[in-house]
């Protein structure tokens, strides 16, 4: 099973840890997050019902670019290709390409979040 890890800490925190490993004081683990974002609210709004549908379709039915997203969605082409670049951005969804279009992928089994126990500074 694969795992998309998300870590959720303040700005100064990884910032910081950028500093860290860059420097060689902080050696990240395989199982560390690659994706941070400063608020679990950021992730929410990406994971709303609807937008979890699309996931879900993307993972079953296989559609072999974003205008076949889109009306599996009965959605705007223009409005699933801005959720999917968000999305992207974050990892949660990936595109192959081929011959000049964009399949959307999803390569994660499950999403962890991970809160640091200390992430103010």
């Amino acid at each position: 099973m694969k795992r998309l890890i998300i870590g959720v800490a303040s700005k100064s925190f990884t910032r910081q840890r950028t500093i860290d490993i860059a420097a060689g004081r902080i050696k990240p683990k395989d199982t560390d997050p690659k994706i941070w974002v400063n608020s679990v609210e950021s992730v929410g709004r990406l994971l709303n019902a609807e937008n979890l549908a699309m996931i879900g379709a993307i993972r079953t039915q296989h559609p072999a670019t974003i205008s076949d997203l889109a009306k599996l969605m009965k959605r705007e082409q223009s409005n699933v290709s801005r959720t999917l670049k968000r999305m992207a951005e974050f990892h949660i969804v990936e595109f192959e390409e081929s011959h000049g279009k964009k399949m959307p992928v999803v390569n994660w089994d499950e999403i962890s979040l991970h809160i640091p126990t200390s992430t103010a500074a």
